[in-house]
């Protein structure tokens, strides 16, 4: 908008939730501009993790609704925490870096500019959720829903990413804050966060869950991320449905134990 000089308007801090999503969504340039200049940071830092938590744990909820209502809460509480220990491990090295290359931009003004690409990444979750819902109660089987979350995953941390790229291009051009040849280095700190971002999930898993299986918080998986993906490929290829169970668990028998057949055990000596 312009005002009766026929300038555009003074940026204005997002006044309300509504407004900061707005912005987020379609006016992220004035948001930036906002951050950068330092108004209103506090309720901005609020607004971004507050729509973290929000959409990760919705979308969260949503994933694991497929094994049980247990699974559903802790994938609720596993997805906001995937999302912000990954941030938390990565920013520093993302700040001090930034740093050394020229960015004038001081600490908090640079968290907040982070934390808008996991923000937009969890609207965007949080917007696939009637996906994800839809292909739950018409019935697609365990390694679909797991492609399925991964692939959306995918698409929403890239949006995000490529949104923060976008914010520090802005910074860059209109701020005078952040040397061009420091988006290179936020482009590697992308890929960084992304590695990071899977060994935790790969750690923090099961999200989906097994109906199969009794609900456990974390399980223990072998092999890695990368091989669990070519599993779940060839499993959806030849038409498996679902993990196969496990085979229960039985007592061993001393004879076992000693590796010996119950015709062999030795028997105890008669008395004489």
């Amino acid at each position: 908008m312009e005002n009766a000089t026929g300038l555009p308007d003074a940026p204005r801090a997002p006044t309300g939730y509504q407004d900061f999503l707005v912005r987020l969504l379609s006016d992220r340039e004035r948001l930036f501009l906002d951050v950068v200049e330092g108004t209103d940071l506090a309720r901005t830092l609020r607004f971004v993790l507050s729509t973290i938590v929000v959409g990760a744990a919705l979308y969260g909820l949503s994933a694991g609704a497929y094994s049980s209502v247990s699974q559903a809460a802790s994938a609720a509480v596993k997805l906001p925490l995937l999302i912000l220990a990954t941030f938390l491990i990565c920013f520093p090295a993302f700040f001090v870096v930034q740093i050394l290359v020229g960015s004038r931009l001081p600490l908090r003004q640079a968290l907040v500019l982070a934390l808008v690409a996991p923000a937009l990444t969890a609207v965007l979750l949080a917007a696939f959720i009637p996906i994800t819902v839809f292909f739950l109660i018409t019935g697609a089987n365990y390694y679909f829903l797991e492609l399925l979350h991964v692939g959306l995953v995918l698409i929403a941390g890239l949006t995000g990413m490529y949104a923060l790229h976008e914010g520090l291009s802005i910074v860059c051009e209109k701020g005078g804050v952040y040397p061009r040849k420091a988006l290179t280095i936020m482009r590697v700190w992308a890929l960084l966060f992304a590695f990071v971002g899977i060994q935790m999930a790969w750690n923090l898993r099961p999200f989906l869950g097994d109906r199969g299986e009794p609900f456990k918080t974390f399980r223990h998986y072998e092999g890695n991320f990368y091989a669990a993906i070519i599993y779940s490929l060839d499993k959806l290829v030849k038409g498996d449905g679902r993990p196969a169970p496990s085979a229960p668990h039985r007592r061993t028998d001393v004879n076992e134990l000693l590796q010996l057949e119950p015709d062999t055990a030795p028997k105890p000596a008669e008395p004489k």
